[in-house]
């Protein structure tokens, strides 16, 4: 493992075990022990706790004693939360002084701390520990985040999409440093569509100058993207892009959505400039609709998070690349139309909406 990966890792232990049983899975105990200097207990003991209870088996287990014979009973409890929620802006001192209950002010506290119900002053460490700072440091196309969003749950565009058979999923895939989105759609979320999303995309970035072999793609743990299959296994999304596309692939941690954070704002974004406002009369409305948008995303919406820049900008001034800028112009498809195609057959670019410019008159 790299140690630029685990020191960005959002939970380092569990990327660590994630590697051990993977490499147990593929080379063997005995390897894996000798790989990662332990013993063969201990691989063991991660592959049976995978086995048994499978990614959230990685996470370290509490230590915390199951039975306290002096902690506060749970009338008391109850007390503690009663008076806060009538008296939200009293602390634990003046909550024991005006309603006499009967336990330590520190009781209150983790009382308070426990059911959710304290404003906690953030530490100084904690306002500077701006991620902004980290994801600047990325190159172009280094890192993306992918995932699906559902498309069934939006009110405006529900009437459309049953009129016209338009697509339930959209797959997206946004990279961390430009913030450029690329966009595809289905009737289904599965790993043969994940798959034409993946050799599709880093295919079109290798054509335009990116080294997609320094490409990581970071995925939920989906079954779309071969989030429940076994470490190892000889096919699936993980499979292609890291033997067949020579990329690299990342699982977020279980239950930590905020580490695919840039894709998800990313459909917030959509769904309120785009699938909340436009009309459409069919499926190539659509297509062309959702392309113009993808256009305009990339090469002229300004991101306030990224100092007012447009991904295109960003791009522009990031020195020493030869990645060219009709990177941005892959237009979005619907992946049913191309499943009967090879997985490597260039799609046809499909031309923008009459408001997006070309790059040429941009610049």
């Amino acid at each position: 493992m790299r140690y630029s990966n685990m020191i960005y890792a959002y939970n380092q232990e569990f990327v660590l075990r994630w590697e051990l049983i993977s490499y147990a899975s593929d080379h063997g105990i005995k390897a894996a022990s000798r790989a990662f200097d332990c013993s063969r207990n201990t691989v063991r003991k991660w592959l049976r706790r995978y086995d048994e209870e499978g990614k959230s088996g990685l996470f370290d287990r509490s230590r915390a004693p199951k039975r306290i014979p002096h902690k506060t009973s749970p009338e008391v409890e109850s007390l503690v939360v009663k008076f806060r929620k009538r008296v939200p802006c009293y602390g634990a001192r003046r909550l024991k002084e005006e309603f006499g209950i009967p336990c330590s002010t520190g009781a209150i506290s983790r009382i308070l701390r426990d059911k959710g119900l304290s404003r906690r002053k953030k530490k100084k460490y904690q306002k500077k520990n701006d991620l902004r700072a980290v994801k600047a440091r990325y190159k172009p196309f280094e890192r993306m985040q992918m995932d699906v969003k559902y498309l069934t749950d939006i009110p405006y565009y529900w009437s459309f999409m049953t009129k016209y058979k338009l697509p339930k999923y959209q797959f997206t895939v946004r990279d961390v440093k430009t913030g450029a989105i690329f966009l595809a759609y289905g009737d289904e979320k599965t790993v043969t569509y994940s798959v034409r999303v993946a050799h599709r995309l880093l295919n079109h970035l290798a054509e335009n100058g990116v080294d997609i072999r320094k490409t990581t793609i970071q995925t939920g743990n989906g079954s779309e993207f071969s989030g429940t299959s076994k470490p190892g296994k000889k096919k699936g999304f993980v499979h292609e892009v890291e033997n067949i596309l020579k990329s690299n692939h990342e699982f977020i941690p279980p239950a930590c959505p905020n580490a695919n954070a840039d894709v998800e704002s990313s459909h917030a974004l959509i769904e309120h400039e785009f699938f909340d406002i436009e009309s459409f009369n069919g499926r190539d409305d659509f297509l062309n609709r959702v392309t113009t948008y993808q256009h305009w995303f990339n090469l002229l919406r300004k991101n306030s998070y990224k100092g007012k820049k447009t991904p295109l900008d960003i791009l522009l001034e990031w020195k020493g690349t030869s990645i060219k800028e009709e990177v941005f112009m892959l237009p979005p498809i619907i992946l049913s139309d191309i499943l009967k195609q090879p997985k490597y057959t260039r799609v046809k670019k499909r031309q923008g909406g009459q408001h997006v410019p070309e790059l040429a008159k941009i610049r």
